[in-house]
This record gives structure tokens, C-alpha cells and sequence, in this order.
């Protein structure tokens, strides 16, 4: 299931959605936590971006492994593959803080003549420790990338460049 797409590996089609969308999960957390009107503004969408990130760390984890058995094992492959478990981890735990931070956030009474609530002690806590997680999460997804990019494109920087096309210098 988590082999192929079309011949494709799915781990490389699967790890463009956590690229994109943990960061901007990490963003918008971030934004929820500094602003009321963009907390209410964003309402839902962060928890369902969150739990779309989670879904997609989730098959990009096992798509990896998938991988991994196909091309074999090396040092790069194994610190992205260490490196890569934990992420998932993260990003579920993020989902689950998100849903947390909007459910208290709805619960929170409103003054209706301002339309702005008094966070209270327990979500200015949530709020605080989602910047934390949102710090975390950026960090992880660019150490698991940047893990990922050197095992795939390791040695073809001092490779020589095919002659005869695009781009020669003679």
C-alpha cells in the first residue's frame, strides 16, 4: 500500500505534502497564539490542517520504510529513516493540541459588545506551549528534509555533468 503510486515510490510524492504543510501548520499555531482576531479568523482550519499534516507524516513514515527496503540502507538513509520516526510522533501531537487550543478557545465566553474573549489561565497556558510545539515541529520537519535531501542527493554534486547538452562551458 505505502509501495508505489503509478511506479512511483510514494514516499516521494506523500513527503512534498509534510513539506508543505507542517510548516504551515507550525505557522498558523504560531498566529492563533499571538492574535485573537486571527485565532477566530482561522478557527477550525488549523485543527483540520493539523490532523491532514499528522495523516500525511503518518504514510510519508511508512511510505519511507517502504523505501528504505527498496534501496537499501547507507548513513544517509538510516539518519533521515531515525530522524523521520519521530516526526509523525510530533505532528500528532500538535493535531491533538490544536483540537485542545480550539475547543477551550470556543468554550472561552465572549463579551458580546467587544466580540473578543479574556483567554483564560488554561488557554494562554495551551497557547504557550503550541509556540513551543510550533518551534519543535519547524525544527524536526527541517532536520527530517534536509536528512532526506542529502541521502537522495548526496555525490551528484561531484559527479560530472553529462557533455554535449544545455550548459556546457566549451
Amino acid at each position: 500500500m505505502f509501495d508505489t503510486v503509478f511506479g512511483i515510490p510514494t514516499h516521494a510524492l506523500v513527503v512534498h505534502a509534510v513539506v508543505v504543510l507542517a510548516p504551515l501548520t507550525a505557522l498558523l499555531l504560531v498566529l492563533v497564539a499571538v492574535s485573537e482576531r486571527l485565532r477566530a479568523r482561522i478557527g477550525i482550519a488549523l485543527p483540520l490542517l493539523a490532523t491532514v499534516s499528522a495523516i500525511s507524516g503518518f504514510v510519508a513514515k511508512e511510505s519511507g520504510e517502504s523505501l528504505e527496503r527498496r534501496v537499501g540502507e547507507s548513513n544517509l538513509v538510516e539518519e533521515h529513516a531515525e530522524l523521520g520516526d519521530v516526526l509523525p510522533i510530533i505532528l500528532i501531537a500538535v493535531a491533538v493540541l490544536t483540537w485542545v487550543i480550539w475547543l477551550v478557545w470556543r468554550r472561552t465566553p465572549r463579551d458580546v459588545e467587544a466580540g473578543a474573549a479574556k483567554p483564560s489561565a488554561l488557554l494562554r497556558v495551551l497557547l504557550a506551549v503550541g509556540v513551543l510545539a510550533a518551534i519543535g515541529l519547524a525544527v524536526d520537519v527541517t532536520l527530517v528534509g534536509h536528512s532526506g535531501a542529502k541521502a537522495v542527493w548526496s555525490g551528484i554534486g561531484s559527479q560530472p555533468a553529462p557533455s554535449g547538452g544545455e550548459g556546457d562551458d566549451d
